[in-house]
């Protein structure tokens, strides 16, 4: 028997196992990670004369989670009057969820852990001196394949009515601030955050004759949609006062595929607000209210990226197999 061949044999045979082994164990870490926090502090609607009542209307705060491979948790709500506080229990799916506490809004910093959560709560009365609080936060990491997504948010639905004693100025004022941060580790991995506040008062059957002569095509008055430029107090129509503050955005998406292009855009807390600069009518209107967060992220399988180290056990491998396959006795 050739003792060079069958040397040479088994350390292209070594190479090559070498090199597999290598391939796999530099195979990067997959993973995504996404969070979008919207809180607003001493929300209030305000008027220059009379007063202000808010009448047939839920307010329902509600936030669902899921996580793939984990138990779904979609959704949760809580449906309480116009002025009544509506407090929805943090929900978490995932292997991650015992670790994190309640009320803990910081980003995480494990790398171990794989969740969704969503969480979403409203305290006080938007009518009075002090406000309301209202927060919506959502957050979704995972490490391995798969998917994950998370929602909050707050909204007023059913008739809202607005009803002013006397003539006036409509204001809306709060406090706001905002945290989203998106990244992957691996290319092609996605990561997408939004948040999305509006406030608008529109016209509606029972309001003043003159109600539509002031308003859109779709009887809105106006409308707050917080967009980072004071300039125009974010009111769609046009209609603010040189008084109103808009710092920064509260309509907002961001996104990632790419671990060189994290994103985050963190704000707050700052002074928001916008004054109607013309006097409604004393009478009935439409409040609407809507504020809410998004969390989506995907992992897919990572790509396992040669380093030159391990292409130059794979050649010599190769090279030997090569070598002793032309020194094989005929």
């Amino acid at each position: 028997m050739n003792v060079d061949h069958t040397r040479g044999k088994t350390l292209g045979w070594l190479g090559l196992f070498a090199a597999a082994s290598l391939l796999l164990s530099s195979q990067a870490q997959a993973g995504a990670y996404g969070l979008a926090v919207n809180e607003l502090s001493n929300f209030r609607i305000t008027t220059s004369a009379g007063a202000l009542s808010l009448a047939g209307a839920n307010r329902n705060a509600s936030d669902s989670a899921f996580f793939e491979g984990g138990v779904a948790v979609n959704p949760r709500a809580v449906n309480t009057g116009p002025t009544a506080n509506a407090d929805v229990l943090q929900v978490c799916s995932g292997s991650g969820c015992a670790s994190l506490p309640q009320n803990n809004y910081a980003p995480s910093t494990s790398s171990t852990l794989e969740f969704s959560r969503g969480d979403a709560r409203a305290f006080g009365n938007m009518l009075t001196a002090t406000g309301s609080t209202v927060l919506a936060v959502s957050e979704a990491q995972r490490n391995t394949v798969g998917a994950a997504s998370a929602m909050a948010g707050d909204t007023l639905t059913g008739s809202v009515n607005l009803t002013l004693s006397s003539a006036g100025f409509i204001t809306f004022s709060f406090m706001g601030r905002r945290d989203l941060r998106t990244s992957v580790t691996e290319l092609g991995d996605k990561s997408n955050v939004s948040i999305m506040d509006i406030f608008n008062i529109s016209c509606n059957t029972a309001s003043p004759a003159s109600c539509l002569s002031r308003a859109t095509a779709d009887g809105v008055l106006f409308q707050f949609a917080p967009d980072g430029d004071a300039s125009n107090g974010s009111d769609i129509n046009g209609n603010h006062t040189l008084g109103s503050r808009d710092p920064f955005s509260l309509n907002m998406t961001a996104g990632t595929n790419d671990p060189a292009t994290s994103r985050a855009f963190t704000n707050g807390p700052a002074q928001f607000s916008l004054t109607s600069n013309f006097a409604l009518p004393a009478g009935s209107y439409t409040l609407n209210f809507s504020k809410s967060t998004r969390t989506d992220i995907v992992v897919i399988e990572p790509l396992a990226v040669p380093e030159p180290g391990t292409l130059f056990l794979l050649g010599t491998g190769l090279a030997a197999l090569a070598f002793t396959r032309r020194r094989q006795p005929k």
